[in-house]
């Protein structure tokens, strides 16, 4: 018979590396215990137009729709402006599901309006705020949140900024082509 004398050194090894795996994984889950699961995300950009232009085109159905980036959807076309206290639907590619994004409040200077992507997800706040620079307008949107994914949000909070930020950045620059190439 043939002795293995490397075999409880392997085991050794691996109950080594099976341990420090477990510390690892505890570790990150108590770290997540103590870190934020809400985020703020801001992009801005200029567009050149007037304030007024800028607020009077942004939320027209026709160009709601064609502006706004959603991820694998879109948001529902619809006749007219949206107003305060109304809602347009977000709808999907890949699901049935249905988010909503309802509008709070609008002005030349300030719009609010609430997204809730799917149902059973945290509505998500968002503001953009029109101001007159030289050149045009600057447009910022800033959104503020809160992640319910478990244990995993307080680590997608810190990638939010990433994540979101991008859509908020193709949405700007696709609101700025569309009211550039309108106002020429």
């Amino acid at each position: 018979m043939v002795g293995n004398s490397s075999h409880p050194a392997a085991l050794y090894k691996l109950r080594k590396v099976t341990r420090i795996t477990a510390l690892v994984i505890l570790l990150l889950v108590v770290v997540g215990f103590f870190m934020p699961t809400d985020y703020r995300v801001e992009r801005s950009v200029v567009i050149n137009a007037s304030k007024a232009k800028v607020y009077e085109e942004m939320l027209k159905g026709d160009r709601l729709a064609q502006w706004m980036f959603i991820q694998d959807g879109r948001l529902s076309s619809f006749d007219g402006v949206l107003g305060g206290g109304d809602s347009v639907f977000i709808t999907y590619e890949s699901t049935s599901d249905q988010g909503v994004l309802s509008l709070i409040s609008a002005s030349e200077s300030v719009v609010r309006f609430d997204v809730r992507p799917k149902p059973k997800i945290n509505l998500v706040h968002n503001q953009i705020l029109l101001s007159e620079v030289e050149g045009g307008t600057l447009v910022n949107w800033i959104i503020d949140g809160d992640l319910s994914a478990g244990l995993l949000s307080p680590y997608l909070a810190l990638f939010a900024n990433d994540i979101a930020g991008n859509n908020f950045e193709r949405s700007l620059n696709q609101l700025k082509m569309l009211i550039e190439r309108q106002n020429q």
